[in-house]
């Protein structure tokens, strides 16, 4: 029986970088998160590369490992283009950053997917805190490690807790 996948993945950016500051195009950013999906509890690690090819377009690629007890292990790359809005005081030390968009998730063991991404970040001078949904769709079927069909679309819920700093 295939069933819906719903996952609270909580993530924390580790004190490497979040959204660029102004007058920067790139920044990175290192993730990770834990969750459950059919009852299988996962870890997920990211690590990502943010270009803002202008103030308001972000294009967002990372690498990511996902593993578990009950899992099959999964390495792959998300991309997406997030657009981005937001609203900060002339220092930059006050703000809230919106960012929705498109992605491609290419990885192993069947879990290519397509998604969509959508969050709010709070910056209070260089630590933010937000949240946000990606939701996934799965090209394939895919399977746990004990051969039981998992569902083909999975919502991905997280938090997010950075610190500063750009390339």
């Amino acid at each position: 029986m295939k069933k819906s996948c719903t996952v609270f993945l909580a993530i924390c950016f580790l004190s490497l970088s979040s959204f660029a500051a102004s007058g920067s195009s790139l920044s990175y950013d290192l993730s990770g998160g834990s969750g459950s999906r059919d009852g299988e509890t996962y870890s997920e690690i990211h690590l990502g590369l943010n270009w803002f090819v202008q103030d308001w377009l972000n294009w967002r690629n990372s690498i990511f490992t996902q593993f578990g007890t009950e899992i099959n292990t999964v390495y792959g790359l998300d991309s997406a283009a997030l657009f981005n809005v937001d609203a900060y005081t002339s220092n930059r030390a006050l703000g809230v950053e919106l960012y929705a968009g498109p992605g491609v998730r290419v990885a192993t063991e069947k879990s290519n997917a397509v998604f969509g991404k959508a969050g709010i970040t709070f910056a209070l001078g260089g630590l933010r805190i937000g949240g946000g949904v990606q939701a996934n769709h799965y090209l394939e079927d895919r399977t746990d490690k004990n051969n039981r069909v998992l569902g083909k679309d999975e919502t991905q819920y997280f938090i997010v807790l950075s610190g500063g700093g750009v390339l």
